[in-house]
């Protein structure tokens, strides 16, 4: 299969379709070596480490768009993320499944050049991440901090007093806020983390957790606003429950692939090559429509 021409016809010029097959592949790099990393550790009789399945679409979408003076906060040490800030996949998998491989350890693996330090208290590790952001402005960098935070690690009053100093500030820093860990009850999934944002005058943005194409384009908008000088923005990750007689789709790969799918961006050819390669070397694609 051969490329398909710059500027594709009926793409969107936001996102390109190149950039959509790229974010599939990482998405499914990922998840293939979170899924290494966990039968690995299966086959040791060890315990599960942290992991970013589930959040491929949120984490690819904001990684994809981070530039050299871009930071990262990070509630947990990941192989998933450590791949996509460029790590290498085997030093990866034999850090994540090494018993004797410390947090510095699994830091150093997983970018730690791009990491801001760890803290075991979730507030002080917000707290440092907005101070990391109003140094980079103090120093006149064009840098934006990413600070990744989970739903029910913090109470609403540790919230506002984040969020607040950092809106007064216009620190340049993005809350990412990813969902619980485990299922969601149905109901159970409210922009919560929305509404304390703008009560603390910080835009609150809530985005389906599959849907990469929308986080993708909703990251993009914040990022420039951010790097534009007009402050903090929270996305905040939801699992919005439809009506019965609706389609959901709950895995972020399988929502992108059935994007692909129906916009005729891929075949069934390239996922199966895709599939094969673990995402790392992708087919190039040309329109379905095209095909001889």
């Amino acid at each position: 299969m051969t490329a398909k021409s710059a500027g594709e016809a009926g793409e969107n010029p936001l996102v390109p379709n190149a950039k959509l097959r790229h974010m599939y592949a990482k998405m499914l790099e990922v998840r293939a070596l979170d899924e290494a990393v966990a039968k690995r550790l299966a086959a040791r009789g060890r315990k599960r480490v942290a992991t970013t399945r589930g959040e491929e679409a949120v984490r690819v979408s904001t990684v994809a768009q981070l530039g050299e003076q871009d930071l990262i906060s990070d509630p947990q040490a990941t192989a998933g993320m450590g791949l996509l800030l460029g790590g290498d996949r085997s030093s990866l998998l034999r850090g994540f499944t090494n018993p004797k491989a410390g947090r510095e350890d699994l830091m150093a693996d997983a970018g730690a050049s791009r990491m801001l330090k760890w803290i075991a208290d979730e507030e002080q590790r917000l707290h440092l991440a907005v101070g990391a952001a109003l140094a980079l402005k103090a120093q006149g960098k064009q840098g934006v901090v990413v600070a990744y935070a989970r739903k029910g690690d913090l109470a609403t009053a540790a919230w506002r007093r984040i969020l607040e100093p950092a809106a007064k500030l216009d620190a340049p820093i993005i809350f990412v806020v990813l969902q619980r860990p485990g299922a969601v009850k149905k109901g159970a999934e409210l922009n919560e983390i929305c509404k304390i944002a703008r009560a603390a005058k910080v835009p609150g943005i809530p985005v389906d957790s599959c849907d990469a194409v929308a986080l993708y384009r909703v990251i993009q908008e914040s990022l420039g606003r951010t790097r534009g000088g007009d402050g903090p923005v929270l996305i905040e990750s939801v699992s919005w429950r439809l009506e019965k007689s609706s389609r959901r789709i709950d895995d972020p790969l399988e929502h992108l692939k059935d994007f692909l799918l129906d916009r005729k961006i891929c075949d069934p050819a390239w996922f199966r090559h895709a599939g094969k390669s673990g995402g790392r070397s992708p087919v190039r694609q040309r329109s379905a429509s095209k095909k001889r």
